[in-house]
């Protein structure tokens, strides 16, 4: 309830004063080679718009602000003070750069000398999210939450339809060129940090299988919930002499449940897992990248099929597929299943699905960000 209420005070501002603000700054004009990196899911830069700092980093010529808050964990008066902020510069800026929504970009008729570039947080394409699915974007909600984006990037051609159904958005504003932040990955001075840092703070997972466990959160953002964290629990104790397990619960779910015992993002557990288990979470494309055995622990898919739905045969998923916590021992025990689940079906789905993450997808992108203040 207060949630919804929170929700649509905020969808109020956003629709009536932040408009006004944008059109009164649009006097100046819009001034070449400045580019804005925002967010309001987080008080820093976020881990999908990394990538990208560092290309532009290599741009001198380009006037780059980054403005990141965290919605969540801001008051009212500290949001709106952000929101008011952005809708100045917004206002004067070629290029604005995303990597989930932003309601501030899409508030108002963006000039047609700026554009907003989505990075979008995830790959691939396989649970519904955004406008398919009312358990994302309210009923009440007025207007299109990416109505603004002058291009979204993704992880290969058979994402173009799904995300352009997803965010209302034409096919031809989806770009498959790859996703930003898998760069990363391709990364061996990153990998090697991150697990520099994952062993200096966990010393006791030398020499153990690490299993991350990482799944998707249920329901709406607001009230989120997640299955499974007993059966998990249960593994992890069962298998403690020969397994470390990682438990990683989705930031919208961390707010309602305890259960994530490891601090340490996501994105940076990766190089140090074994195995992945997860549920629905696109946290699965980024593993393939690792070629890590995958573990499709669903405990409750029907009633997933039934309130949110994929855009695929969600059975056809690459991987060992299980809904009881007496398989997941099992499974994970069995080192030679483990392996042989990396086969070719797990690298034609790769290949179908993240085509485009090799590494230079942020390279790709930068062809899309003016580069020369007389462009």
């Amino acid at each position: 309830m207060i949630f919804g209420i929170k929700q649509i005070i905020k969808m109020l501002f956003q629709q009536l004063i932040l408009p006004v603000v944008y059109n009164a700054c649009t006097a100046k004009p819009v001034i070449p080679g400045t580019v804005i990196l925002a967010d309001a899911h987080h008080d820093e830069i976020p881990f999908s718009m990394l990538a990208i700092k560092e290309e532009l980093s290599r741009h001198p010529e380009l006037q780059v602000t980054e403005m990141y808050w965290n919605n969540n964990e801001s008051s009212p008066v500290k949001i709106f003070r952000n929101m008011l902020s952005f809708m100045k510069k917004y206002a004067t800026t070629e290029t604005v750069i995303i990597c989930d929504n932003f309601l501030p970009a899409a508030s108002c008729k963006k000039r047609s000398e700026t554009q907003v570039i989505q990075l979008w947080h995830a790959c691939g394409a396989f649970k519904k999210f955004g406008y398919d699915t009312e358990e994302d974007i309210p009923s009440y909600y007025v207007g299109n939450v990416m109505a603004n984006c002058s291009l979204v990037t993704v992880s290969s051609d058979i994402c173009i339809k799904p995300f352009a159904s997803a965010m209302k958005l034409p096919e031809t504003s989806v770009l498959p060129v790859g996703v930003s932040r898998t760069d990363m990955y391709f990364n061996e001075t990153f990998n090697q940090k991150c697990r520099d840092n994952f062993f200096s703070q966990y010393s006791d997972a030398r020499n153990k299988k690490i299993v991350l466990w990482a799944p998707t959160f249920r329901g709406k953002p607001g009230v989120a919930s997640v299955y499974g964290l007993d059966d998990v629990l249960k593994a992890q104790e069962e298998l403690k002499d020969t397994h470390y397990f990682i438990i990683k619960l989705h930031p919208h779910t961390q707010v309602h449940t305890e259960g994530t015992n490891c601090d340490i993002p996501s994105e940076e557990l990766l190089p140090v897992a074994d195995i992945v288990i997860t549920d629905y979470s696109s946290i699965l494309f980024d593993a393939m990248i690792y070629q890590l055995p995958l573990v499709l622990f669903a405990p409750d898919l029907e009633e997933y099929l039934a309130s949110r739905g994929f855009y695929l045969d969600y059975r056809t998923l690459p991987g060992i597929h299980i809904q009881k916590e007496e398989q997941l021992v099992k499974v994970l025990s069995d080192e030679a299943r483990l392996n042989s689940s990396v086969n070719q079906k797990y690298h034609d789905f790769f290949q179908d699905y993240m085509a485009a993450c090799d590494g230079h997808a942020t390279r790709r992108i930068m062809n899309y960000v003016s580069k020369s203040p007389n462009k």
